[in-house]
Formats: structure tokens, C-alpha cells, sequence
């Protein structure tokens, strides 16, 4: 028996009920985001990195003026300093005073009075006369010797002949001898004289060279001293900035030494330091970036670069390693505007990034 044969049984049409559930929030996934993140991170670092590697040179530099070292020929002593570093001045300016100085080791001073054998005629010539009266005193002494053998020989022929051993006729040459000695006497005398009378005015004529002489000398040391009294004033030729003061007042500046530097307005440049093998990848006129120490950028143009290499600057150098040589660069403003920016980096050390690649 079916369910419809029931009793009570009403056939009713069956209904299929279905609850809705809410929808749940996707959960955001953060590694995911932190993982693009990173990725995107390392692959801009290392492609900067990469790209500053090969299509860009960065070396040091540092900005620099044109300057004119403050030098003179004869030692001075400051005595006031009336600018200070880092000041402008205008050309026809006074930078400081000073004197002339006379050091006690001067080469001029020890030619006063001084004899010289190979300069000085006076004592040459009295060299020379002396010499030769000593010499002639010599011969006259040595002729009064052979007088004196004469006359004795002479008297000891007289006494033979008065005995009768000897001849007279041998008397008149002994007598004659004696006399031409005697003669020969007479004439170095007479030189002697002479000369004796040359070496006393010898002496005078001396003697008023170096009176006039020492009067030069006076009049010259008079005039020399009345000259370092005076206070002198250093004007600059040249309109600029002072540079590095390298004496104090009261200081002596001695002729191999500077006072001061004075740097050139308006002639501004960076001096860059590249390797030799980038030698074939610089040109004048090329475009370079300039990084400055408060990371500020300026552009500039190579103007110039030399041939030989040189020395990389202290700064720049590695220490304990050899000295790195690299070639110097010149490098300018771009414009009148990036010019007065760099005059406030002056003497700081710079980045100098050139593009490797041309983009156009």
C-alpha cells in the first residue's frame, strides 16, 4: 500500500529553502606586496648600480679660482694685516704693511771691507812690490858679503906683495871687482828706494779708496736703513678674493716664501681627476654633471684638459696605497648662472659624472 492510500494523506508540492551566506573579505597578502616590493628594490638598486658602473665616470674634483701668489725679492717683515681671508678686494686696494729687512748674514753686507787677492789691485801691487824689495834686500846682502871676501882677499895680496911673494900687477883687477860690486850695491839701493817710495804711495792711494769707499759704504747703509724704517703698503693689482693668509703681524717673510694668495673673480673652475684609460672618452666641450657636497647638482663643460698626467691630490688619495697619476681636467660653468652658484663651493671637493653614452 502506497503513501497516497494513507488515510489523512494530502499530497503537497515539496519546497527547497537556501541560506544565503555573507560573503568573506578577501585577505590582503601583504608578503606578496612586500615580495614586489624588495624585487622591485634590488632590481633598481642594481640596475643604478649597474648603469653607474658602465655608462657613467664619476671622479673627484675640486673647485678652484686663478690665483696670484703675493712674493717679494728682498725679506720683509709684515707689520699690520689689514685684510682677512675670504675678503673681495678691488684692484689698487692695500692688503697689509710691512719693511724691508736686512738680514745680518746679507751677501752684500759681507763685501764691506773685505780683501781679496783675486779683486782687490791695491793689495796685489803691494804684494808684489814687497816681493821685490825683499829681493833686492837679498842680492844687497849677498853683495856686501862678497865685498867684504873681496877686500879681505885684497889685503892679504898686499901683504904678499909687500913680502915680495906675490906681483902687483894682480892688485888693480881685485880693486876693480870691489868697485863694481860696490856700483852694483849702490844701483839696488837706489831701487830699493824707489820702490819703497812706491809701497808708501801705494799705502796713501789705499788708503783714500777706502776712506771714499767707506764714505760709499756709510752713505749707502744710511740711506738703506732710512729706506726699512719706512712703513710700506702692498696694493693689489688684481680684482679677487683673498685666499689662504700664510703670515701673521710681525712675521718674516723670507724671499722663497708667499704672504698671500689673491684668487681671480669671475675665472672659476673645477679641477677634475680622471684615470688615463678614460683618456679617449673625454673631450672638450663635453657636458658633465657636478655634485657638491650638500648633494646640490650644477652642469658644467670640459674646457681643457693636459696632456701629462699628474699626481692625485692628498685628499684624493688612498693612504698606504701608491700614488694614483691621472689626467687633469678643466671643467666650467655652463652658464653665468652656475658660475655665481659655484663661487659659494669654492675650494670644496666635488662628484664630476660624465655620461658614457651618447643619447643623441
Amino acid at each position: 500500500m502506497g503513501l497516497k492510500n494513507f488515510p489523512g494523506y494530502r499530497p503537497t508540492t515539496a519546497v527547497l529553502r537556501t541560506v544565503e551566506e555573507p560573503k568573506r573579505k578577501k585577505k590582503f597578502n601583504w608578503d606578496r606586496l612586500f615580495f614586489i616590493i624588495l624585487l622591485a628594490w634590488l632590481a633598481f638598486y642594481f640596475g643604478q648600480k649597474i648603469y653607474r658602473n658602465y655608462a657613467q665616470l664619476t671622479v673627484n674634483g675640486q673647485v678652484m679660482l686663478e690665483k696670484m701668489s703675493v712674493n717679494f725679492t728682498d725679506e720683509i717683515r709684515i707689520k699690520r694685516m689689514i685684510v682677512n681671508e675670504g675678503d673681495e678686494v678691488v684692484a689698487g686696494d692695500s692688503l697689509f704693511s710691512y719693511v724691508v729687512e736686512t738680514p745680518t748674514d746679507d751677501d752684500f753686507l759681507k763685501t764691506y771691507n773685505k780683501y781679496d787677492g783675486n779683486s782687490n789691485w791695491f793689495l796685489r801691487e803691494k804684494m808684489a812690490v814687497t816681493r821685490q824689495i825683499e829681493l833686492k834686500k837679498s842680492d844687497r846682502a849677498g853683495l856686501n858679503t862678497l865685498v867684504e871676501l873681496k877686500e879681505s882677499e885684497l889685503e892679504a895680496l898686499k901683504q904678499r906683495v909687500y913680502l915680495g911673494s906675490e906681483l902687483s900687477h894682480k892688485i888693480e883687477p881685485i880693486k876693480t871687482k870691489i868697485q863694481e860690486l860696490i856700483n852694483d850695491k849702490a844701483t839696488l839701493n837706489s831701487e830699493i828706494k824707489v820702490l819703497n817710495a812706491y809701497l808708501y804711495r801705494l799705502r796713501e792711494q789705499e788708503k783714500m779708496a777706502m776712506d771714499v769707499e767707506q764714505d760709499r759704504i756709510n752713505n749707502e747703509l744710511a740711506a738703506r736703513a732710512a729706506f726699512e724704517s719706512l712703513i710700506l703698503y702692498y696694493t693689489t693689482p688684481i680684482t679677487g678674493l683673498i685666499g689662504q693668509i700664510q703670515k701673521e703681524e710681525n712675521e718674516v717673510c723670507y724671499r722663497s716664501e708667499s704672504v698671500m694668495t689673491i684668487h681671480k673673480l669671475g675665472i672659476i673652475k673645477i679641477k677634475a681627476y680622471f684615470l688615463p684609460e678614460f683618456a679617449d672618452e673625454i673631450n672638450i666641450g663635453d657636458e658633465v654633471e657636478i655634485i657638491f657636497e650638500d648633494e646640490s647638482k650644477s652642469k658644467g663643460v670640459i674646457q681643457n684638459f693636459y696632456i701629462s698626467t699628474y699626481p692625485l691630490p692628498p685628499e684624493f688619495q688612498k693612504r698606504y696605497e701608491p700614488t694614483t697619476r691621472s689626467i687633469v681636467v678643466d671643467i666650467v660653468p655652463k652658464d653665468e648662472y652656475e658660475a655665481e652658484n659655484w663661487l659659494s663651493y669654492y675650494k670644496m671637493s666635488v662628484k664630476v659624472v660624465k655620461s658614457r653614452i651618447k643619447f643623441w
